[in-house]
């Protein structure tokens, strides 16, 4: 995670719980806040249905990867909340990975493989080559 910074503080935590939006799927919730500046944080857990420390800390790494993979089409300026929950299968990568890119995408945060990092989701693209002086 080159980009992001991660919420460590509880009340990172909270400002983001109370004041944010989320969108929830299968195996994964996703808590959002835009915030000031270009700068994003994440942070991860899971919920604590999960039993065992192992399983918990399992599905952490397993959104801490998800989030690194897909972490350059992620726009910037949000604090983010990535809460993995309690299912009775085990989803492995490919079960959590498209959770996140479809929450994501929900919540308008998700760039497109078209569409450039500087510019909103909103810009039409001009080609000055095919308008006539």
């Amino acid at each position: 995670m080159k980009k992001t910074l991660p919420l460590r503080q509880n009340y990172e935590f909270a400002r983001v719980y109370q004041k944010g939006r989320f969108l929830s799927s299968r195996f994964v919730v996703l808590h959002y806040l835009k915030r000031q500046g270009k700068q994003m944080r994440l942070g991860i857990t899971a919920s604590r249905q999960i039993s065992g420390s192992v399983q918990r800390n399992r599905v952490k790494r397993l959104l801490r990867e998800s989030y690194r993979l897909v972490e350059e089409r992620v726009k910037p300026g949000y604090d983010l909340i990535l809460v993995g929950r309690n299912t009775r299968e085990d989803p492995g990568l490919q079960g959590v990975m498209p959770d996140v890119m479809r929450l994501l995408r929900r919540a308008g945060i998700y760039r497109d493989q078209n569409q450039p990092a500087d510019e909103p989701a909103t810009a039409q693209h001009v080609d000055s080559r095919s308008q006539k002086p």
